[in-house]
């Protein structure tokens, strides 16, 4: 286990200073242990924009990071993305889908030995059938640990963006759950 695995490892404490992330919001620990495990940081020293979407270049920067790389800029995230097998390193700009994060978050899963054989039934989700072939295992995967499941609307709702707030949520219980 490394230093930043064990840095990582755990529940979040404090708070942030971000104004529009309220202290009882479901997203506040994970984005206060995003921010003090130094995963991510605000759009601004006040603000972290948590309704904002995160894009596959964002992604890629803090799976590097994870993965206890340096990259300098995106150029250099993105590389090391295509170079470890985590992206394809198309549409960098691009909000992150659900599917897509889920499908990122199994592959640097992989790479790192956290992947499990753990998978889940999707079948009780109405829209399960509209999940993209290639997240489908990520899917089961991270329903079945825990990471990912069923919107408020009982979908997974596998085509909508992710938003910020949601990263955090789901980065946060990757790491407590599968890492």
């Amino acid at each position: 286990v490394t230093f930043l695995h064990r840095a990582l490892k755990g529940t979040a404490s404090g708070s942030t200073n971000f104004t529009d992330v309220a202290s009882d919001a479901f997203y506040a620990d994970a984005i206060n242990w995003a921010v003090a495990s130094n995963v991510t940081n605000g759009t601004s020293a006040t603000t972290f924009s948590p309704n904002g979407s995160i894009t596959r270049q964002q992604v890629w920067m803090i799976l590097a990071r994870l993965s206890e790389k340096s990259p300098a800029n995106m150029a250099e995230a993105r590389t090391w993305a295509m170079d470890n097998g985590i992206s394809d390193g198309t549409n960098p700009g691009a909000a992150v889908t659900r599917q897509q994060l889920v499908a990122l978050l199994y592959r640097f899963a992989e790479l790192r030995n956290y992947a499990n054989g753990q998978r889940a039934d999707l079948s009780a989700y109405p829209d399960a059938g509209s999940v993209a072939g290639y997240a489908v295992e990520p899917l089961q995967w991270s329903v079945a640990n825990g990471i990912v499941g069923g919107t408020s609307a009982g979908t997974l709702n596998p085509a909508g963006t992710a938003t910020r707030a949601q990263f955090a949520v789901i980065l946060y219980r990757f790491w407590n759950q599968v890492a």
